[in-house]
């Protein structure tokens, strides 16, 4: 025949050798993971037999909530959530899928709402005695913190009514800061959601 019109096509023997030479088209898999990379136009010569990572049987088209794997002579569709976020459910931990397959069982494709939710079986919810303890230190540290200011100006003022050079205006700025520390240690810190704290007195 004067002209080949289409290109020779690649035949193959029971053996998977090649018996005619010509293109076949292949399928392409990553050496380590089996993941099918993409298919191609490959001429083949007599005598060759394809590479394990190369296959001649195409897979089925998959979402892309699924990967293309090649296991052993056949293609499998596992789950692929690569590049999701996925959390830790014993403590809200955020990581993300770098790899083939259904995330593990400790962790969830759910994002907790905040630091003080806790996973229950199905979803995060909020750990209310969790939460009320973080806001009950809180209110501890601004306690103490105020207290330490009271105490200071209080010493300072005492100081100054000690020595008897102390002006009207610290002597009744004395006097507010004392009452600001008794209404300071009245506080019930266990009620941090609905504490109000008194008004700090204006120094001078």
């Amino acid at each position: 025949m004067k002209y080949q019109i289409k290109p020779e096509v690649a035949e193959f023997g029971q053996d998977g050798f090649t018996t005619k030479a010509g293109y076949a088209l292949v399928y392409n898999t990553d050496l380590e993971t089996g993941e099918f990379l993409g298919a191609m136009y490959e001429y083949l010569p007599v005598g060759l037999c394809p590479p394990p990572h190369v296959c001649l049987d195409a897979p089925q088209p998959v979402d892309n909530e699924h990967a293309i794997v090649r296991v052993g002579d056949e293609w499998v569709y596992p789950a692929d959530h690569r590049g999701k976020k996925i959390y830790l459910k014993s403590t809200g931990e955020e990581s993300t899928v770098t790899g083939i397959g259904d995330i593990p069982d400790d962790y969830t494709l759910l994002k907790p709402s905040g630091e003080f939710d806790v996973w229950n079986g199905k979803k995060w919810e909020i750990d209310k005695e969790k939460q009320h303890q973080h806001y009950v230190n809180l209110a501890i540290a601004q306690k103490n913190q105020l207290l330490n200011e009271a105490k200071t100006q209080i010493e300072f003022l005492q100081d100054a009514i000690d020595a008897e050079i102390a002006t009207d205006d610290e002597q009744k700025l004395y006097a507010e800061w004392k009452k600001y520390r008794v209404l300071l240690n009245r506080i019930d810190v266990n009620d941090a959601e609905n504490v109000e704290w008194p008004e700090k007195p204006n120094n001078l």
